[in-house]
């Protein structure tokens, strides 16, 4: 998946575009008055953090949300999602096997 198959809807002086990434669900907002995105990643609803993506992940605290992203940034995040899915779905496999 590539940045510019993101469907963003308009609402509130922001777009929004979620997209599912095996269980991980990517919430990209840009608000009107901004040049950038910021990104936040779910799990049944709850906000997770991934290594290799939150760039504090381990820091004693990190924010959830993931602000200040070009569109080139935001597309190295649905790389490591997508890279991410495959080795579950691989792990799976091997479990089911």
């Amino acid at each position: 998946m590539q940045f510019t198959d993101l469907k963003f809807e308009r609402a509130h002086g922001l777009a929004q575009a979620k997209v599912q990434f095996g269980k991980y669900q990517l919430s990209v907002i840009k608000e009107d008055l901004r040049d950038w995105y910021e990104v936040a990643i779910f799990d049944d609803d709850m906000f997770v953090q991934l290594p290799g993506i939150h760039p504090n992940y381990f820091d004693d605290w990190s924010d959830d949300v993931i602000p200040g992203l070009d569109q080139d940034q935001v597309q190295a995040i649905m790389i490591k999602l997508e890279l991410i899915q495959g080795i579950q779905q691989n792990e799976l496999e091997e479990v089911n096997d």
